[in-house]
Formats: structure tokens, sequence, C-alpha cells
């Protein structure tokens, strides 16, 4: 009799009896050959194209970021940063209209606030990342860089997603980066009063500054920035040669990926594959960098190590952290309540066509309250070696349900804690 008990009980406790929710597949929902640039009239395209500044083969989507809203409805975003010229705009809407190369863009939130191509620091010079938070709103990284120039001072830009208007700017004071050496790329933005009962009032947004290795710190109700450094955020030269689908190229970039649990902020460089934390309540303090950037050493620490260097990575509510590596492409998820090392690197099927490189992720959470994994798509691994065929689709937008990844862990838990032996 006990015997048949601890039958019963090992099959209760495999993975497969724990896994109950049928596994999600990752799905494709907007592809392109090339961006496809839409325009407010025909006389803005044809400027764009007799300036120079409509060269759609130069365009390499970077970001997804996606929004439900009552009266407008579902939106995906998507960053085109301007590594070089002839990149209209950098903040696009996904339209449903569809040419033979994709769907079509358009510009966020309207054309004006990008043709200035740099000239005009009051509108948005060039874009990496984006985070839109519980508050409805999304919080614009401006990097002000176009193919290597500092045309601009970096800027933090807060859109109203209600009424698709500027709610706030911080530009960033000279002492926060350093022109042409810096590039800040991702912004990660936490709030701490979050509606319905708070205002949205108290946040702070980590932003990657990836080629002069460091963070910088925006803090909304002081309305002020600190920088902050450490070995850590630099790239490692072991591990700046790359293969992604049998191409190699160099990429040497540090500061890269950004997550968060509300308690450590997990970070690393891409040309890495460890990954480090360090608590919030260190980096939020600012009078601990007040007199060196490089303070505090001792409260960064070393996470563990991945199988291979990733790009950018996301945390869901479950604390489970995703990225997708470079070698073998595979997307994993790792439980901060497992040591992080490959052993405990869970993979999570999918097709690797799809997800050669990955270069934005999020989780968002949609309108029945279920998050989802969005990523962007971009195979960088071309781009770099100038092997890009337009004949074949680039660039993609997926998405993937997580339900089952969450509902495994929570039936793991509830059994660890039901089970007692006496």
């Amino acid at each position: 009799m006990l015997g048949r008990f601890f039958v019963v009980l090992l099959l209760v406790l495999t993975p497969h009896a724990i896994l109950s929710v049928k596994q999600r597949e990752l799905e494709t929902v907007y592809q392109w050959k090339q961006m496809v640039f839409g325009f407010p009239t025909e006389a803005d395209r044809q400027e764009a194209i007799a300036n120079g500044n409509l060269v759609p083969e130069n365009a390499t989507p970077i970001d997804v970021a996606t929004h439900q809203h009552s009266v407008k409805g579902s939106r995906v975003f998507t960053t085109v940063p301007r590594f070089t010229t002839g990149i209209p705009y950098t903040l696009a809407v996904v339209t449903d209209a569809n040419e033979p190369n994709g769907p079509v863009l358009q510009p966020y939130p309207d054309y004006s606030w990008h043709n200035s191509h740099g000239s005009n620091c009051d509108k948005i010079t060039s874009v990496f990342r984006v985070a839109i938070t519980e508050c409805n709103q999304m919080f614009v990284l401006d990097s002000g860089v176009i193919s290597g120039v500092q045309h601009c001072p970096p800027q933090l830009l807060v859109f109203d997603l209600n009424t698709d208007t500027l709610f706030h700017r911080y530009r960033f004071e000279s002492s926060m980066y350093v022109a042409v050496a810096s590039l800040f790329i991702t912004p990660l933005v936490i709030v701490h009063d979050p509606p319905p009962k708070g205002r949205c009032r108290k946040l702070q947004v980590y932003i990657a500054d990836v080629t002069f290795h460091g963070l910088v710190v925006y803090d909304s109700e002081l309305n002020t920035a600190w920088r902050v450094e450490n070995k850590f955020m630099y790239p490692d030269p072991d591990h700046g040669t790359h293969s992604i689908a049998n191409e190699k190229f160099i990429l040497m970039d540090g500061m890269f990926g950004l997550a968060s649990d509300r308690e450590q902020l997990y970070f690393h460089p891409l040309a890495s594959v460890s990954e480090y934390a360090v608590p919030l309540s260190v980096i939020n303090n600012r009078t601990n960098f007040k007199e060196s950037v490089d303070a505090m050493p001792q409260a960064f620490r070393t996470v563990g190590k991945r199988s291979s260097p990733c790009a950018t990575q996301a945390m869901d509510s479950h604390k489970n952290l995703y990225c997708v590596t470079f070698n073998p492409i595979m997307l994993t998820r790792w439980s901060p309540n497992k040591p992080y090392n490959i052993k405990h690197e869970i993979e999570i099927p999918a097709d690797r066509q799809l997800i050669e490189f990955v270069s934005g992720m999020k989780v968002h959470k949609n309108d029945v309250g279920k998050e989802e994994l969005w990523m962007m798509s971009n195979r960088f691994q071309k781009i770099s070696r100038g092997t890009m065929d337009f004949g074949e689709v680039n660039f993609r937008i997926l998405r993937r349900p997580l339900d089952d990844i969450q509902h495994a862990s929570i039936s793991s838990q509830d059994l660890s804690q039901r089970l007692i032996f006496t």
C-alpha cells in the first residue's frame, strides 16, 4: 500500500503532471521583408524621397510595445532608430494596411514630431526603445543621435496615450552622458503609485547607456537624474564575437538588457554570458552616488551565467526572466528561485527562424488580464554582415501567452507547500 502511494506521488510531482495547461505557440503578429513607411500626404512622401529621408532598406526595427485602450482599441508600436539616414520617422504605430513588403507604419504621435532629423531638439530625433506603463503613458527614450552624431541631448518624453499628447519632457544634463560616446537605448519604468488608488506621480526610470557603460536613474518626484557605473556594465571581450544562424559578427555592446522584480534591478551587457543584479534601494538613493558614479561596488552581484549571450530581456509578474540566446538560438526562461546557470536555463520551444535576433521584448497584460510575451525579431546578424535579402521575411513582431508557464510554476509552488511528510 505504501509503495502504491509513492508511485502516485512520483507521478504527481513530474513536470508533465504539473504542466496541465496546453503548451502555447509562438505567434507571428506582423512581419516584413522590408519596412513600409506611410505618410500623412503624398507630398510628404515625395519630399522625403527628394531629401534622402526615405530609404526603406536602411530601416531596422528594434523595439515593440503594445497598448489597449477602451476607445482607441489595441495598438502596436515599434521603433526604427536612425542608425543612418533614410529613416523618415523613428517611432511608429503598425497599421492594418498591408503592402507586398508588409504592414504599413504611421508616425507616432504624428509626422511633425519626426521630420526635423535632428535640426530641432524639441522634436524626436532617434528612438531605440520605449516603455508603456499601467498609467496609460508611453516613455520614449530619445538618444538624440543620428549616424553616430549627437544632434541633440538625450531626452525622456512621456506621452499620454489617452490623448496622444506630450505629458512631460526631461532633457538629460551633460553630466549624465558623453556626447557621441554615450548611447541611451533601454528604458525600464517602475511606477510606485499605480492606478486605481495611485496618481502615477511616483516612479523611477532606469536607462541603459550601452556604449559609455552605465546606468542613468530618473526620479519623477525629484524631476532629476543621476548616473551609476559599475564594472559589471562593461562588455566582456571574450564574448564580443557572436554567431547566429551560422553567421559571425562582432558587437561589443555593454549595458543592454534590464528587468526588475521591484526589489532588484537585473541587467547584463550584450557581450557577456553573465547576469547581474543590484538592489533598487541602493540605486534609487541618489546620495549614494553624489560623490562618485561608481560608488558602492559591493552592492552589485553576479547572479550567474547563461549558455550564450542574449540581447534584450523581460520579467513577468511571477518573476520569470526571459531572453533569447544567440548560439544556440533559444527562447529561455529562468526562475529566480533557482540558481542562474545552464542547468536551470529552461528552453521554451520556438521556431528558431522566428527568433534569430530578438532586440525588443516586453511582458504585456492583455485586456483580460493575462500576461503575454511580445518580441521584435530583426536578424541583426545579416544587417551587421551586409547579407540581408529583402526577398525574404526579415522582421517579425511575435507574441506568446505565458499562462502555461505561470500555471506550471504556481502548481509546483502549491504542491511543495501542501505536501507534508510525517
